[in-house]
């Protein structure tokens, strides 16, 4: 592995690396919360059949079938799988940061705590289970587009975005705000307590309702920003192989009203939403108002120029669509 590799900051397998630590730490932070707080056993209980071990110690891991899904990517595509796209990559550190915000410090609060205190289960197995089945869907989709033909041209910038095409539902709740805060909405499986997704009853996407400390209403949130999904996902119904996850064609995309910023992740939206929410120096409002004003300074000063960036924002969506269309019909 070459050094240059290594100094990449959205590296796959580094990434995977630091969730791993991460799990590690909390499982030690939930070890020594145990050693202060197990119950005492009487001594006929400890004869007998074995109890079993303690499920969210088990789940305080990434998993085998990560570990399955990084070795079979790395003997297909080699160091191309192991360094990963923007896509994985995004997600992957969204999961690492989440691991640190909902587990470790939640566990290492409560095993340093002189007094008694009481974990929330549920709510970190729903956590745990929801990174590892996340980690593992990201490596999945990648997998996937590894193996899809590459496009005759060399891929083009996303096209700018000056509207959001929010899915019907999410509209509805954003004009009935009374209305969001009591969704009815089935889960994809309904009895997998653990298993947080839901189903949008208006696009059918799939949301992963990832939990955040500092959002009380994320549920809301997710539910009233999210996107359809579009018609070229619908369409992918792949799956790697039987023993890894299912298709998660059908995941749900967000996106910020305020800088029309998109986002394949729920707990990188929510955290992106927290930023906005508290005015820090990361958040994009921050980012937005430090700019000079563009309507009042620079469009009439230069309107010329402006004119000119549209055009050519113009022509380079025609050069995107045409290309797409291209990939499209060779792909048939």
């Amino acid at each position: 592995m070459s050094t240059e590799s290594l100094d990449k900051p959205n590296y796959t397998s580094l990434t995977l690396w630091d969730i791993d630590r991460e799990f590690q730490n909390s499982y030690d932070a939930y070890e020594q919360w145990l050693s202060k707080n197990r119950p005492r056993r009487r001594r006929w209980e400890c004869f007998g059949s074995r109890n079993n071990d303690d499920e969210l110690g088990k789940v305080l891991c990434l998993g085998r079938q990560v570990r399955e899904i990084m070795e079979d990517g790395q003997d297909c595509f080699g160091r191309k799988f192991e360094r990963g796209d923007s896509i994985c990559n995004s997600t992957l550190e969204a999961q690492l940061l989440r691991v640190q915000q909902e587990l470790t410090h939640p566990l290492l609060d409560a095993s340093m705590s002189r007094i008694p205190v009481s974990l929330p289960h549920d709510v970190l197995l729903t956590t745990a289970k929801s990174i590892r089945r996340t980690c593992l869907h990201a490596l999945r989709d990648q997998f996937i587009r590894l193996s899809s033909p590459a496009p005759a041209s060399p891929p083009f910038l996303p096209p700018p975005r000056f509207s959001i095409n929010f899915c019907p539902f999410a509209k509805q709740l954003q004009k009935d705000r009374n209305a969001a805060s009591s969704i009815q909405a089935k889960k994809v499986r309904p009895h997998d307590r653990f298993d947080e997704r839901e189903i949008c009853p208006g696009c059918q996407a799939h949301i992963s309702v990832s939990s955040h400390s500092g959002l009380p209403n994320y549920r809301q949130l997710l539910f009233m920003y999210h996107l359809p999904p579009s018609e070229a996902e619908k369409r992918d119904q792949r799956s790697y192989h039987p023993s890894h996850a299912p298709s998660s064609s059908h995941t749900a995309t967000f996106a910020c009203t305020g800088c029309h910023k998109g986002f394949e992740n729920s707990y990188a939206f929510l955290d992106h939403l927290f930023h906005k929410e508290i005015g820090s120096e990361g958040s994009c409002q921050k980012k937005w108002s430090s700019n000079w004003d563009l309507r009042g300074v620079f469009l009439e000063s230069n309107p010329d120029l402006v004119e000119k960036c549209l055009r050519n924002c113009l022509k380079r969506e025609l050069t995107r669509i045409r290309t797409l269309k291209k990939a499209e019909h060779w792909a048939f």
